[in-house]
């Protein structure tokens, strides 16, 4: 099944050009690429490399990852733009003699060579790894603190960052606030913003220095939100997940963080309430079974999917640590089965600290951050769509240098990538790896 509407990103795939119905049509300033279905699917000009050739020739072909067809990889040849279909086929009746680029969200941009000798072609398409660490507001709001991060990974395998649009809970003194100016209509209500940083400024040094950004966005959780908003409270701090007027603050504020300049859009508290929040809900009747909690998280991310991707970013959410050890929903509507399809990258946050006694037949799953990440990660690979990628949230917090080394290790060892998680933004040298910074 297709992950819908993906466009052009810096991100690439290997592929095969096939073209049935799926045409390129040509208007004024952008490509219309007609996929499956109606919708029209706009690809800036200025993202099109070609080498222009008078001669054409019919081309076609599969785009694959890992064996993996790849469905809705852009394809673009001289100024034609196809997507690859759920078997990952493409195809150009007349394709120009030279640059027939790929690009698909979470891998790197593939650029191949047609000459007009061959009329079928597969291409292989990589994943973009990514080796993030968080930039917190008062990280990012400091130039000394910043550049700190900027040396952290010129020295390290570090090629990303993440950073905040909004907040959850509370933060020096804020609850659940968006972190820099922002133009979003919904929160020009008094308390929704407290200006931290610049994000343009923030994107271009780490676009200088070779770096991946990612932004998150805490989505059905914020105080000054529900406060503002009531009628699209849940209980507590809690937005209700079932009403869509409630998807819209997060959406706008993806939307607008992606023309901003971030490469990636990563969701958080794409889910339920837990605990006692959640407890009350049930209570109250508020919360709908399992099947159509999973429904509902699941057409969310579509959702975000189908408007972020035409804008050239990934769409990536947190995932509950425990649903990927277990067979049921936890009560939060995120399974991985079904939650994985629309996303691009999908990200388990393995906190060892937070595993209690006997999982994975540990006293203390704390003291095995090794253990802990690699059972994760077996059990919940297997269980992703097809051409998802998965990139787990690791603990920098409360553990030693070696400690998170471990954990990254037993990420690495596996082919994933991998983020640290650390409130403050504090972080050791010796944690990460040797490398080259780049994000791809």
């Amino acid at each position: 099944m297709g992950k819908g509407g993906r466009a052009l990103l810096a991100l690439g795939s290997v592929l095969s050009l096939a073209l049935g119905a799926s045409g390129a049509y040509f208007f004024g300033p952008t490509l219309l690429g007609m996929g499956d279905g109606d919708h029209a699917r706009k690809v800036p000009l200025a993202e099109i490399r070609v080498e222009r050739s008078e001669r054409a020739f019919p081309l076609s072909g599969v785009v694959m990852a890992d064996g993996i067809p790849m469905d809705d990889a852009t394809v673009m040849a001289g100024g034609q733009s196809v997507y690859t279909d759920a078997t990952g086929a493409f195809s150009f009746e007349h394709a120009p003699l030279g640059t027939v680029t790929v690009a698909r969200p979470g891998f790197e941009t593939l650029e191949y060579t047609f000459d007009g000798s061959v009329e079928e072609v597969d291409l292989v398409i990589e994943e973009r790894i990514i080796r993030g660490i968080r930039v917190p507001p008062l990280v990012a709001k400091s130039d000394t603190e910043f550049q700190k991060m900027i040396d952290i990974a010129d020295q390290t395998s570090v090629n990303a960052f993440v950073f905040d649009t909004k907040g959850d809970y509370d933060y020096a003194g804020a609850e659940g606030v968006v972190f820099y100016e922002t133009e979003v209509e919904a929160a020009q209500k008094p308390g929704l913003v407290v200006v931290w940083y610049d994000p343009v400024q923030r994107l271009q040094q780490a676009k200088d220095a070779g770096i991946y950004t990612i932004t998150r966005i805490p989505v059905f959780i914020s105080q000054s939100y529900v406060d503002a908003y009531p009628q699209h409270k849940l209980v507590g701090r809690y937005l209700d997940p079932g009403n869509r007027d409630a998807w819209e603050y997060a959406l706008d504020l993806a939307v607008e963080a992606c023309e901003l300049g971030f490469d990636e859009i990563q969701f958080d508290y794409i889910r339920y309430p837990d605990g006692q929040a959640a407890t009350t809900a049930r209570n109250l009747g508020l919360v709908p079974n399992e099947a159509t909690r999973v429904a509902t998280i699941q057409a969310f991310l579509e959702e975000a999917s189908g408007r972020l991707h035409p804008l050239g970013c990934a769409v990536s959410a947190d995932i509950f640590g425990i649903v990927n050890v277990e067979d049921d929903d936890a009560g939060l509507g995120q399974k991985v089965e079904e939650i994985s399809v629309p996303l691009d990258i999908y990200v388990p946050m393995i906190y060892p600290n937070q595993w209690p006694s006997g999982y994975f037949g540990l006293n203390d799953p704390s003291d095995h951050p090794s253990t802990v990440v690699g059972s994760v990660l077996d059990t919940a690979a297997p269980r992703l769509a097809p051409g998802t990628i998965m990139r787990p949230l690791l603990q920098g917090y409360y553990y030693s240098p070696s400690q998170i080394r471990a954990e990254i290790d037993a990420a690495e060892s596996r082919g994933f990538g991998w983020q640290i998680w650390n409130m403050d933004g504090i972080y050791s040298i010796d944690s990460f790896p040797a490398g080259t910074t780049g994000a791809g």
